[in-house]
């Protein structure tokens, strides 16, 4: 593959993927001139270090001038020269670029040329939770069969609609056969038991729900959209699991990254101890549970401790549950630290959204999703994926507009 400079800029974009790389000097030169950029600075750096760091990449310094066939973007048609010299010496080179009218000019001089975009498709991107249609003949064929007929991963829920009688049922695969799902009301201190408990919204919810009381369940994870109720959900129940006196589980550690929106630096340091310096990021808990600050929070919640990534490496955590929130800012890396930490009895709440990323780390791969694709086949796992957003009016319409940089 010939790549161009926007194509060594894009975070999804890894050398070590294709057997040979070949770029050109122009490239290099344009990325230099990006590195102080306030916009995209780290990533040209980050390209920089790849190249560095590869062993199948050429950088071409000759090639064939085609100015007097494109007179404008100077340095795309050099680039675009080079692209061809590189293809006339070896026909195995294709040239890889995301500019479309740089596609349309290889076209115009029988470049091969392909275009690189990276998104998953729907394939590849686990949700934990699907529809299907079936007939009413079908659906208790379906139904009643110990065959996996639907092809689905262990604990993943299908929401079936009933075509014959224009109805709607909610299963869940144990691994054995397709278990009809049914939830209890999630209570604690935090809500009244009439009044305030947690029942589900819609399908969706009642699947999270039942995901988080399913005893079986080890791992649970969700890469829900905002609003749609993921962590308040998901910390009402760890609370109401301290609450039970079942002694079940004697602490929620409680992770958060700590990673600064895009396009921001970093915080200054705080003065404090570890509970002072985290309590910024602690405002989930806080909205959750109504509480004026987290040291009033702490004092009435002994057994709810914030555990700093920084701070896990070589602890062994038994019988505690383990909420690991917006984890989508958590590197791959970071992620397999954390959950390595897990000890017997244990159970780990892990939530996020991928359309949600901060961490300029993340920009590839990243935590939340890195957890789904490893643990979608595992029968200690769960995932759902809610899809409606119940914040508010605002937040509803906000979450269906254009907010593209």
């Amino acid at each position: 593959m010939f790549v161009d400079t926007n194509v060594l800029l894009n975070q999804n974009f890894h050398p070590e993927n294709y057997l040979n790389v070949a770029t050109c000097i122009t490239c290099i030169e344009e990325i230099d001139g990006l590195k102080k950029s306030p916009e995209i600075g780290y990533q040209a750096r980050d390209a920089t270090k790849k190249l560095k760091n590869a062993t199948n990449v050429e950088i071409k310094i000759e090639y064939n001038s085609f100015e007097n066939k494109f007179l404008e973007h100077k340095n795309d048609n050099t680039i675009l020269g080079f692209a061809y010299k590189t293809w006339e010496d070896d026909n195995e080179f294709v040239f890889l670029t995301d500019d479309f009218n740089l596609w349309l000019k290889s076209k115009a001089i029988s470049l091969p040329c392909e275009l690189f975009e990276f998104k998953d498709s729907e394939e590849e991107t686990y949700n934990g939770i699907r529809e299907v249609w079936l007939t009413e003949r079908d659906y208790i064929r379906v139904r009643d069969s110990e065959i996996n007929q639907l092809d689905c991963f262990p604990n993943e829920y299908i929401i079936i609609n009933n075509t014959t009688k224009d109805e709607q049922y909610l299963y869940m695969w144990n691994s054995e056969y397709l278990e009809e799902v049914k939830v209890k009301p999630i209570t604690n201190k935090y809500l009244n038991a009439t009044k305030d408990a947690i029942v589900h919204f819609d399908i969706y919810q009642k699947a999270f729900i039942h995901m988080l009381q399913n005893e079986n369940v080890k791992v649970m994870i969700t890469d829900s959209i905002y609003g749609a109720g993921k962590s308040y959900i998901m910390l009402h129940w760890a609370l109401q699991q301290l609450g039970s006196g079942n002694g079940k589980y004697k602490k929620i550690y409680f992770v958060k990254s700590d990673s600064p929106p895009k396009g921001r630096k970093e915080f200054p340091a705080i003065p404090g101890d570890v509970s002072e310096k985290t309590e910024p990021l602690m405002g989930v808990i806080l909205d959750t549970t109504s509480e004026e600050s987290m040291s009033e929070f702490s004092s009435r919640n002994s057994k709810v401790e914030v555990l700093p990534i920084q701070h896990c490496k070589g602890r062994s955590l038994k019988g505690v549950i383990l909420y690991i929130n917006e984890c989508q800012d958590f590197t791959p890396s970071e992620m397999e630290r954390l959950l390595s930490r897990i000890g017997e009895d244990t159970v780990v709440l892990i939530d996020g959204s991928t359309k949600q990323i901060d961490n300029k780390n993340c920009g590839y791969r990243n935590g939340l999703g890195v957890v789904s694709k490893n643990f979608k086949d595992k029968s200690i796992a769960a995932q759902v994926n809610m899809v409606n957003d119940y914040r508010s009016e605002i937040s509803k319409m906000v979450s269906e507009m254009d907010w593209s940089d």
